[in-house]
């Protein structure tokens, strides 16, 4: 009986190879793109550092030389106050437990820095950053006696940074 059975079997797959063969072929090249190795370029790892904001100083300087293209402002010099520096978000993984017993009960909470191996080392993930907030702005102009320029400068200094108008202070600048 066995003899029989295998005949038929071989009989029917050479049949179905006959009939797909085409597709089994295409589905064949598809699974060895899917697993042929990437480079080193083309890394799928997520990335480890998101890029660095802006540092205090080259937003300073960025902000002089957009108010020296203002009309009337003139050459400028800027100063800008920080009450919070930037900072980098990592990802943890959180692993919280609660135990109840007849005498009461306890809670355990347990956070672990979530790394990626990257370049023969760990480094942690970060999910961003927090930008600075700035406390306060300062900007000694050519043009800073005329209310005009102020309003310029304190519009600009406010989109840039975030700050009230409160806590701009504009002046001329001496010749």
């Amino acid at each position: 009986m066995k003899e029989m059975i295998l005949p038929q079997t071989r009989a029917y797959f050479r049949r179905l190879l006959d009939k797909y063969q085409y597709v089994l072929l295409i589905a064949l090249v598809g699974l060895l793109l899917i697993l042929w190795p990437r480079g080193e370029a083309e890394s799928t790892q997520p990335e480890t550092q998101p890029p660095p904001l802006e540092d205090t100083e080259a937003l300073e300087t960025r902000i002089e030389a957009l108010l020296e293209r203002i009309d009337g402002v003139g050459k400028a010099q800027v100063v800008l106050t920080v009450r919070s520096g930037q900072a980098a978000v990592y990802a943890y993984d959180t692993t919280e437990s609660v135990s109840r017993t007849d005498s009461g009960g306890s809670s355990s909470r347990q956070e672990q820095l979530v790394t990626v191996s990257a370049g023969g080392g760990q480094s942690p993930v970060a999910l961003g950053q927090i930008s600075p907030v700035y406390q306060g702005a300062a900007v000694a102009c050519q043009g800073g006696d005329k209310a005009a320029v102020q309003l310029a400068v304190t519009r600009v200094i406010q989109s840039l940074t975030g700050l009230g108008a409160d806590h701009i202070v504009i002046t001329k600048m001496k010749d």
